[in-house]
């Protein structure tokens, strides 16, 4: 009764909060200086999803001006919130034309127009923006922009190539090689490699076992990873995993040389995702353990790694929810965590089981949501100089790599092949970043160079 008693409440201050605001915006029309004002007020209508109220405000701004290319765009962006097309086709199409004298304007119209084309399908058309885009302007964020809507944003190379999976790629703390699992051995084995993908040694020796997610510890003579038992003769990647699904995973640590495994946490812990902390001496993990995935920390400081006391290991449990959080992963700072949850923010919200990226102190304190949007958000990463967060996400019936600020803000894709691109890793100069793909029919590494985007006769030939 409770619960009820709050949700109608929620629901009743939206109502009113809905129509006070729109009181003010239709107020604002008719008495407010300068048609600045109404065109703010309706961006503000479509960034809450108040489409229909966004249309009819900018309707009533169009039968003054009907020229106002602004008010074209968003009114594109208004019927395109709606699902309405052909509308919003007309609408950018319109303004295209009204901002021949605004040329950076014009090229923001036309990537939006361009990307309306892609999302129906309609490969030719939204090509022939893109194409009318890369020749109109030399502006870097805007050609990555369309990279990341016809290829990979920057450039790529292929560090393994065999038969057999091979994922979770992890970088060494020089940044000089990569830890990461593979099948070639009919199990989950874990190996390493240099940046050329030339492989140096192979780390673990099981038959009955899967390993992943190797991280290099402080001591970079020693890996962590998970463990768990193999189930079939292929590699499993989860984007997300399901508290109600039980998991049969540990953590273990051995010695890259004498081979010397010790057990951190058993399999019959259920734990996974394993996230290294910048100073390498504490792990941020999920665990079903209490009915559902939380997430935890194990503190390593102080720890004999050469004769590892599991007792003595410190396990604190940061998020306490009736919701799975996962894939936690630290921010440069060690005082912070990202994550995936599938919460709401809002009580209305009919999307609530989309899973979308958080950010909390350790302690449990200050939680945020970082990127509000209606699609589902996986594996976040976040670069050692603290300025981006690398996440998979699926969109349109594909799965890629994104990119966006630390703040959630300025998103934008940087892989576009073939298959689904996931499992993102930045080195520690914040410069490359690699990741898995099935472009090649079976899961590969690949390293991306943040520092070499794709030109602009790159992208011209891709849109031939």
């Amino acid at each position: 009764m409770e619960y009820d008693l709050t949700l109608n409440i929620s629901r009743f201050t939206f109502h009113v909060s809905r129509l006070t605001l729109l009181i003010l915006l239709f107020g604002c029309v008719i008495g407010c200086s300068g048609v600045d004002d109404p065109l703010r007020q309706s961006e503000a209508l479509i960034h809450s999803g108040m489409h229909p109220e966004a249309i009819n405000l900018l309707e009533k701004i169009l039968a003054v001006d009907n020229r106002n290319p602004k008010a074209r765009f968003l009114l594109g962006q208004a019927y395109e919130g709606l699902g309405s097309y052909d509308e919003a086709i007309h609408n950018y199409r319109a303004a295209i034309n009204l901002y021949a004298a605004h040329p950076e304007d014009k090229v923001t119209v036309r990537l939006t127009l361009a990307k309306v084309y892609l999302k129906q399908g309609l490969r030719e058309s939204g090509y022939r923006e893109l194409r009318a885009t890369v020749r109109s302007t030399a502006d870097s964020a805007i050609l990555q922009q369309i990279a990341g809507l016809v290829t990979d944003a920057y450039q790529v190379v292929q560090l393994t190539s065999s038969k057999s999976d091979n994922y979770s790629p992890r970088f060494s703390a020089d940044g000089s090689q990569i830890a990461f699992a593979s099948y070639r051995l009919d199990n989950g084995e874990i190996f390493i490699m240099d940046l050329d993908g030339r492989v140096r040694k192979r780390v673990t020796y099981t038959t009955d076992f899967d390993e992943g997610e190797p991280a290099f510890l402080s001591n970079p003579h020693y890996l962590i990873y998970s463990r768990e038992p193999q189930t079939s003769r292929q590699v499993k990647i989860l984007l997300q995993s399901s508290g109600s699904t039980p998991i049969y995973a540990g953590f273990y640590a051995t010695h890259i040389n004498s081979k010397v495994t010790q057990e951190i946490m058993p399999v019959g812990f259920g734990v996974r995702s394993l996230g290294i902390s910048p100073d390498r001496q504490r792990v941020a993990y999920e665990s079903n353990s209490a009915g559902n995935l939380e997430l935890y920390t194990l503190d390593l400081r102080g720890v004999d790694l050469g004769a590892i006391d599991p007792a003595a290991i410190a396990s604190q449990q940061i998020t306490h929810n009736d919701v799975d959080d996962g894939s936690p992963t630290f921010f440069p700072d060690g005082k912070r965590i990202a994550f995936v949850s599938s919460r709401s923010d809002d009580p209305q919200d009919t999307q609530a089981e989309r899973h979308q990226i958080y950010s909390i102190n350790i302690d449990g304190s200050d939680e945020k949501h970082l990127n509000p949007n209606p699609y589902d958000c996986y594996s976040p990463v976040i670069s050692p100089d603290g300025k981006q967060i690398a996440f998979v996400s699926a969109r349109d019936g594909d799965i890629e790599i994104y990119l966006m600020d630390a703040d959630g803000t300025n998103e934008r894709r940087l892989t576009n092949e073939i298959g689904a691109s996931m499992q993102p890793a930045f080195s520690p100069d914040s410069t490359l970043l690699a990741f898995v793909s099935d472009r090649s029919d079976t899961f590969q590494i690949y390293l991306m160079h943040l520092d070499r985007p794709i030109t602009r006769k790159d992208l011209l030939r891709h849109l031939e």
